[in-house]
């Protein structure tokens, strides 16, 4: 059995989710667990509020989560490996992602015993045979929304290009140096500029958690900041971005989607060369998509 751990904020859950769905393409006894510790850093299990995917957990998840949770021990290592050991020999173990997020076909082939696969898995590589069904599967569920609906008629009216800031917990001491660092004020402005090469006559939607920021950084005519889906509502800034003809992208699993999930046909991306400052990856973004060589 194959148990993919569903964790963190929406854009990871859609990468372990369709992750989840290729996985269980192969070996039909495959499941996904959530993992509850996200209830405190980020918005809970979104893939229901939003795609309405939805997760009932069963006796069985949570023996499996107490599984998992004593594989991932990292203190008392001298009484808890050991066992560790001896669960691997029964066929019980944990399967980390590569740290650099490269693809890795060897994770595609029928295993045995009971797999725990702990990661982003945001390569599109590690998905791109059930393309379709996952396109089917993240449909938004929109409701009626005045502001929403305005902005959606400003985007499909103009040469729209989402650009999107992150930035808030990115700037924490403990990820500033890896996430925070990569998408500097130069990279927003050199992205801008490379559109502006590509695009006619571009109008930039913003979207952000740092509003100040982008005022004060951020400076164009054509523009313009949408700061009003917050907080259990913030998913619509992605629906919002999906929508837009264009994209521009912070080292982000959440504008990743938003630019995945765009339907234009003549669509363009930029993205930084970076996810994780100064680690080459070589899949992470899809190969047509656009990335700036000096952020």
């Amino acid at each position: 059995m194959d148990v993919v751990i569903i964790c963190n904020g929406l854009g990871n859950q859609m990468s372990q989710y369709a992750f989840y769905l290729q996985k269980k393409k192969i070996d039909k006894s495959t499941r996904f667990i959530f993992d509850r510790r996200s209830l405190s850093t980020h918005n809970g299990y979104e893939l229901e509020n939003v795609f309405n995917i939805k997760y009932k957990e069963e006796f069985v998840d949570k023996l499996l989560f107490s599984l998992f949770r004593f594989l991932m021990i990292k203190r008392a290592q001298f009484i808890s490996l050991p066992i560790i050991k001896f669960l691997g020999v029964l066929g019980i173990k944990l399967i980390n992602e590569n740290p650099n997020y490269d693809h890795d076909p060897s994770l595609f082939k029928p295993t045995w015993g009971i797999n725990f696969y702990y990661g982003g898995w945001h390569s599109e590589k590690n998905f791109i045979d059930v393309k379709a069904e996952i396109s089917d599967v993240f449909q938004f569920k929109i409701n009626s929304d005045h502001k929403l609906t305005n902005v959606l008629n400003d985007i499909k009216a103009a040469d729209s290009v989402s650009i999107h800031v992150r930035r808030g917990d990115f700037l924490n001491a403990e990820n500033i140096n890896t996430f925070g660092s990569v998408c500097s004020k130069e990279y927003f402005e050199a992205a801008i500029e490379k559109i502006n090469l590509l695009v006619k006559n571009p109008y930039f939607f913003v979207f952000t958690n740092d509003v100040e920021w982008v005022r004060s950084n951020l400076i164009h005519e054509n523009l313009k900041i949408i700061d009003f889906n917050k907080k259990n509502e913030s998913w619509k800034d992605m629906f919002l971005m999906s929508n837009c003809k264009h994209n521009i992208n912070s080292n982000s699993t959440f504008s990743w989607w938003g630019s995945w999930l765009n339907k234009n046909k003549s669509q363009i991306v930029i993205v930084p060369k970076y996810f994780i400052n100064n680690v080459i990856t070589k899949d992470f973004y899809p190969e047509t998509w656009i990335k700036l060589s000096n952020y």
